[in-house]
């Protein structure tokens, strides 16, 4: 006879599971390490620049710590992540999909989706579980890290697309024809009502938007008229109020159609006093608490026009200029864009206690008789300053004496380019030429034709130190060159993506001999 030996189906072990998951994994971090290389131009200048990136006080802290690991687990199993206020259809199919990957966990396919869900949902977890160990991500302090959700849905849809193609599988390995039938009667059931409640939706937006536009429309031409007008006058920013935290302001009712007149200027690329689209910006906290009965708040921030609703009242020095329709153009007489100031006071801290210091600086008497105490941001080292702690500028500041003193000068006349400004000054005593623009260590100031040091005035403007006499003053924002080099790498960085996907397997190989191989040798000689 003839004996037939049958061996016992051999099941992968860890280590083989491994080693067949490593190309994989090899190609996974070439591709990463080339996305992170095309936008490094973007990332490598932010992280360089984090000293002076603000992190809004008014931003609910939920944000930038996320919700923690109860709350999300809860909106997972409830259904709110994936099917908020409707059948939970995503969300099972999402656990069923996440069954079928962890049933066939030795097939490496399967494990990825299951991978990239995790690996997002614990990020999404955030600071409120994880405390200060979230902090080894780069840039952890500025990441709002609730929309990491982004990532969870991915995560999810790769699941959702596991389950839906279970019965699709089974059925097309069936013969009979009823068997797809009924995986695509099951199919549609499960979309059934996903499909239903993003129709509704999209038909409410699309009434909703069309009533916006027809209102829109009806005001557009008195809108049109004053965009015109405030182009041809001389430069200026533009005051329409402020977005507030926690109190009523006339702004938040000034709307055409369904758009505040405030982000249709910002949108139409006008300079404007507030902090919608520069949020970032050190300045911009501060600009919700500008006075309007101040004369000295307007021309601190140069807001040379306001834009208002009519039957707003303002101090006499707002003069009227024009009305188109409902809305009001008023002209206020500032410095412009310069302004010769001092400095009694230096501070030194971080982006924690800047917006306490520059708003109790603020409504104080101090703008008033223009002094400006600098501020050092971060270190301090390589200054001879020796600054005050920026934590206690909020009582030193409403003790410090408020006198105007002998004119400090006069500034002549200014030219605002794109990305400089230019001033002829004449100085009485020493002083500094403040520009009432955000403070970066980019901006490069000249002096009759010598390049000079600049300083951060409060509250993050740019200042020029000026002896007395006639002086010609250039300052250009002038980005690094590091950026301009990063940028051209990225695009010449794009094609290799393109054939790290064609040639992924020579990649992974190349990746695991050359980088991995060394590297795994010289931690076995050190424990050899």
């Amino acid at each position: 006879g003839v004996l037939t030996l049958i061996q016992p189906a051999r099941v992968p072990n860890l280590r083989s599971l491994v080693d067949s998951m490593w190309p994989r994994w090899c190609r996974l971090v070439i591709l990463a390490l080339l996305v992170l290389l095309v936008i490094s131009y973007f990332l490598v200048p932010t992280f360089l620049d984090r000293t002076f990136l603000n992190n809004s006080v008014f931003l609910d802290t939920v944000q930038y710590d996320s919700y923690g690991h109860s709350e999300v687990l809860q909106g997972v199993v409830k259904g709110n992540l994936f099917d908020f206020n409707r059948f939970p259809s995503l969300t099972i199919l999402l656990a069923l999909g996440f069954a079928v990957c962890l049933y066939r966990w030795r097939e490496t396919r399967y494990l990825m989706p299951v991978v990239i869900f995790v690996f997002w949902l614990i990020l999404y977890f955030g600071r409120a579980t994880w405390g200060p160990f979230i902090d080894v991500l780069p840039m952890s302090r500025f990441l709002h890290m609730h929309r990491f959700i982004a990532g969870v849905h991915l995560g999810g849809i790769l699941l959702m697309a596991v389950a839906l193609a279970a019965p699709w599988s089974w059925a097309f390995s069936r013969k009979k024809v009823w068997y797809p039938a009924a995986a695509l009667v099951l199919t549609v059931l499960v979309l059934l009502p996903v499909y239903i409640e993003r129709r509704s939706y999209l038909a409410l937006n699309a009434l909703t938007m069309e009533g916006c536009q027809k209102l829109e429309d009806a005001g557009s031409n008195d809108l049109t008229a004053l965009f015109e007008k405030l182009r041809q006058l001389p430069p200026g920013r533009i005051y329409a109020g402020v977005t507030t935290r926690g109190f009523e302001h006339w702004t938040d009712d000034y709307y055409v159609g369904c758009t505040s007149v405030l982000a249709r200027l910002h949108t139409e690329g006008l300079d404007m006093v507030g902090r919608i689209y520069q949020s970032l910006s050190l300045t911009s906290d501060v600009q919700v608490n500008f006075d309007e009965q101040r004369w000295e708040h307007y021309n601190l921030f140069n807001a040379r026009y306001v834009v208002a609703p009519e039957g707003q009242r303002f101090p006499d020095f707002v003069k009227p200029l024009q009305q188109f329709g409902r809305h009001n153009l008023y002209q206020v007489e500032t410095t412009g864009y310069f302004d010769l100031v001092s400095s009694d006071l230096t501070f030194g801290g971080g982006r924690i206690d800047f917006y306490p210091a520059a708003s109790s600086w603020l409504a104080s008497g101090l703008p008033g008789v223009r002094q400006h105490p600098t501020v050092l941001m971060g270190s301090a080292s390589g200054t001879n300053e020796r600054p005050m702690p920026l934590s206690s500028a909020v009582g030193v500041i409403s003790k410090a004496e408020v006198s105007v003193g002998p004119s400090r000068g006069t500034v002549l006349s200014e030219e605002v380019g794109s990305n400089s400004f230019e001033a002829d000054v004449s100085v009485e005593r020493d002083s500094l030429l403040m520009l009432k623009v955000t403070y970066h260590p980019n901006w490069r100031a000249t002096v009759d034709g010598v390049e000079t040091d600049t300083v951060m005035l409060m509250p993050s403007f740019i200042g020029v130190q000026l002896p007395p006499g006639d002086h010609k003053v250039l300052l250009e924002y002038r980005p690094r060159r590091l950026r301009m080099i990063l940028l051209i790498l990225g695009v010449l960085t794009l094609p290799l993506i393109a054939l790290a996907e064609m040639r992924g397997e020579a990649f992974s190989r190349w990746f695991a001999l050359r980088v991995m191989g060394p590297v795994s040798g010289l931690v076995n000689r050190h424990h050899g």
